[in-house]
Order: C-alpha cells, then structure tokens, then sequence
C-alpha cells in the first residue's frame, strides 16, 4: 500500500538502529481555523478541504507536483471518439467506515450533487451516470482539466451521494469519532480498511480562539504539530525538538461583500474603490513567519499573476477617491453629507486570527475613503450562515486551490463572490486566463488581499509530513519514529 511503502522508503532513509514505524499512537494537529461544515461539496476553506481530503476520497488526488493521479479510479478517463463522453472505471474493493462496499452509484450521485452545491467545479458537465463498475459523465464541450477538477475536495465521494451531516461516513484514511465544535476539537479514527493503507496514528485537530493558545500548546509538549508557531514566546523554545516544513502560498484571504447596505456593496465602482484603498505593503508582515504574498489578483504568481509592484502595495487613494465619486453618482448614501452616517460591519471567523489583522487593514482603507467600520468575530458556522443570508456588509473570507490551475482560482473566487461568470465559461470546456483577468477586474466580485503559506512545525518524532499543491498537510502519510528529544534536560 502506498502510505506503508512511503514509511518504509522513509525508514531506509533514516533508520539509526530502529527497525520500522509503528501503528499507534494518537497525534494532536491543528487546523487553520474551525471548519464550518464536514460536507465536501461545501469545503471552501483551508479547514474544510483538509478534513475533506481525509475524511473522503475522490477519483484523483493531486501528486506533490499538482499532477492528478487516480485514486478511486482505475485510471485516466477514457473519452469517446467525439470527446462528448468520458468513461472512468472506479476501484472495486472499497468500502466505507461503514463496511458497506463503494458503488459507482454512489460516486455518480456524489457527482451530481457537486454539480448542484458547486456548479463551477463540474461545470463543462452535463450529466453523470452510473454504468456497471465505472461511471459515465456526457460533456457540454472537451474538458482539458477534467482531472484536475475531479481531484477537488468538493466531488469527494459521500454515501449514497448524500450530504453527510455532522457524523459523515467516507470512504477515507479517517473516520470521524466526535466533532466538539464547543471545544475546538475534531477526534478521527485511523480506518483499517482503507484502501490505500491504514494511517499510522490516530488524529486529533484543534483549532484555537487566542493567537498564542496553539503555540503555548505545542511550546509545553500538548501537541505534535503547530502552525502558528514552535513557541508562545519570542526566544523561547518547545520541550521537544521541532523541525519544520512549508507549504506552497496556496491559500488566499480574500474580502466578501455582504448586503447589509446592498447597494453600496454590490455597486461595482465601490468595490474597485475599496480594492485601490487598501495598503497591501503590510499585510506581509501578518502571520508567523510563513511566506505571505500580498496580492491584488485572484490567482498566484505560479497561475499566471503578475507580481504586485511597489506601487500597488502601497494603495491607489486618489484612484480610489475617483471610484467612490462615480459610485455615489448611483448611491446617495456615498454622497458628501451622508457617507459619514455609515457604519458599516466586517465578519471574521473567531479561530483566525489572521483574518482579524486582514480586517482591521480593510477597516484603515474604509477610514479613507470616509466610512467608519467595525470588526465582528464570529464562529465559523455563524460566519458561513450570516455570509449566505447576507447579514453583514464585508467578510473575511479564505480558498485554498491547486496552486497552478488558473480555472480552479478563478471559478472559485467568482462562486465566492456570488458570481457565475466564471462557470458560464468553464461550461463551455475551458476559460480564457486573459478574459478571466479583464472580467474580474470589471467585476470584483471579491476583493485579493494576500496569498499565504502554511508553516508546520512537528516533533522530531513524527515523520512522513508533507503538503500537496494545494497546501493542504498529508496528515494520512505521518508515522512515529524514535522517541522525542527534549531540547533541555
């Protein structure tokens, strides 16, 4: 199996009188930030795609080079002459936390789903059908990065195709214990049956309200891995030798639009307006040392973004005077004598503390532009219901894709922003990087703040960590190896 094979290479690797990993062991790891929701179709965090990818599988999974392997499929789709049809024959043999036996059923009406939940993703898809062991998709045009997308977190394979509410049962390497979302915790078991391999440890993922509550914990030996720090301290040091690895910048925080003042958030000068305010030079400097990128583009560097220049860094604010003025043309409220009345309110999630620092930047460009604005921390769910009534005016929000896949960036920031420009494209078999660019610009359906890295640090003890091209940590891989070292007597 793939996860015992690596673990061995591993050991070969390192072995210093140990003989191999051992299956036991619990291993504490936190998440950034709280999941709102253990659906897959849902997943739009960093949070949320994590737990997705162990929790479920999909046909493919992204290799460390963002290539698309197959996982649940046998292999590549198998087109039809006039490329309208594509066939994948699915795994036999795997079964989910239940006992009960995968089906192509199950991955059809999974599909399905995901066409409805997260109309971008299958977007180029018109129908999927079970037939016999593989499943069949009919394409409204040639999909060149059916793959890719077959590989998101959103078309993990659920049971029946169904959502699975807060006790879900997948197919993947953990199954869910307890989900306290009241104590910050989500318990998951190692699933024997895996099809890929038993994970080595059991896993427990906590997410933390307090900037330093995580650090402290790993600092003083509660926890195996964190990702906001090796200590609470400046000059300090954990009890246990730390080594560290880092992700590719593939998660962006990014502002929403509300509709709690509907037209001043939906007028398009507006959000252009708030987009030059901003002063991104020193968004760089948020975070716990992890590469942080500040950007005006929904897409990285590596997707075909131009760098942000120096100029851009530092704001547009007579560019954004300008905008505000040909909005308030449309909006009395943006008008002088009136604007000064305005409050508006900004919803960050309580277990990010970094979107808290993004906000208050936004509430300094607001401040600008003559608009007083105020942060609210909120639970996660909270924040994901009152994005979706559209209870606030401005929201931090997060996506974390395949670093590279131009598509993917730009279908997910325009769904995020309620915007379906981006699937119309992508239902016609491809999107334009150029067009894209022109029609995001024009639209701002949400506003780039920065691109980040995640930054682990784990006990010396743990092996096996590494991260995918969506910077999401391959916690199935880890194992324990030897004994902790303590970096003190």
């Amino acid at each position: 199996m793939r996860r015992a094979a690596l673990a061995l290479v591993a050991c070969a690797a390192i072995a210093h009188g140990e003989t191999r990993p051992r299956y036991a062991g619990q291993v504490e790891a936190t998440l950034l930030g709280a999941p709102a929701t253990l659906d897959p179709a849902l997943a739009r965090s960093h949070a949320e795609a994590t737990v997705a990818e162990l929790v479920f599988d999909t046909l493919y999974r992204l290799d460390g080079d963002g290539e698309a392997q197959p996982h649940l499929a046998l292999g590549p789709p198998v087109y039809d002459e006039k490329r309208t049809t594509v066939r994948i024959a699915i795994r036999k043999g795997v079964r989910f936390h239940d006992g009960s036996e995968l089906t192509a059923q199950d991955v059809a009406a999974s599909l399905e789903r995901t066409r409805a939940t997260a109309p971008w993703v299958l977007a180029s898809v018109a129908e999927v059908r079970a037939n016999g062991d593989a499943i069949e998709l009919a394409l409204r045009a040639p999909t060149p990065d059916l793959e890719l997308m077959l590989a998101l977190p959103q078309t993990a394979v659920t049971k029946q195709g169904k959502p699975p509410g807060d006790h879900p049962i997948g197919t993947g390497p953990f199954a869910v214990e307890a989900w306290d979302r009241a104590r910050h915790r989500l318990k998951l078991r190692a699933f024997d049956d895996h099809f890929a391999g038993r994970p080595y440890v059991d896993l427990e993922l906590r997410w933390y309200d307090t900037p330093d509550g995580e650090a402290r914990n790993f600092e003083t030996g509660g926890a195996q891995i964190s990702v906001r720090g090796a200590s609470a301290f400046a000059g300090g040091e954990p009890t246990y030798r730390a080594a560290e690895v880092n992700s590719p910048a593939a998660v962006l925080a990014f502002v929403g639009f509300g509709q709690a003042h509907a037209a001043i958030t939906g007028d398009r000068a507006f959000r252009r307006a708030l987009d030059l305010a901003i002063a991104r030079g020193g968004l760089a400097t948020i975070g716990s040392g992890e590469v942080v990128l500040p950007t005006r583009a929904p897409i990285p560097v590596e997707a075909g973004a131009p760098p942000l220049d120096a100029a851009a860094r530092a704001g547009d604010l007579a560019g954004a005077t300008a905008q505000l003025a040909d909005a308030a043309r449309r909006v009395p409220q943006l008008q002088p004598g009136r604007i000064a009345t305005l409050a508006f309110e900004i919803l960050v999630e309580d277990t990010r503390p970094d979107d808290r620092e993004n906000a208050e930047r936004v509430v300094r460009a607001l401040d600008k532009l003559g608009i007083a604005a105020t942060v609210s921390a909120v639970p996660a769910q909270q924040l994901r219901e009152r994005v979706a009534a559209g209870s606030c005016d401005l929201w931090i929000g997060q996506l974390a894709e395949p670093l590279r896949e131009t598509a993917a960036w730009y279908g997910a920031a325009f769904s995020a922003g309620n915007d379906d420009w981006a699937t119309g494209q992508l239902a016609a078999g491809a999107l334009d990087p150029a067009a894209a660019a022109r029609a995001f610009a024009e639209r701002t359906p949400i506003v780039p703040l920065m691109f980040r890295a995640v930054r682990m640090w784990h006990r010396t003890d743990l092996r096996g960590i590494a991260f995918d091209a969506s910077g999401r940590p391959g916690y199935a891989d880890m194992f324990f190896f030897g004994a902790p070292v303590r970096t003190r007597p």
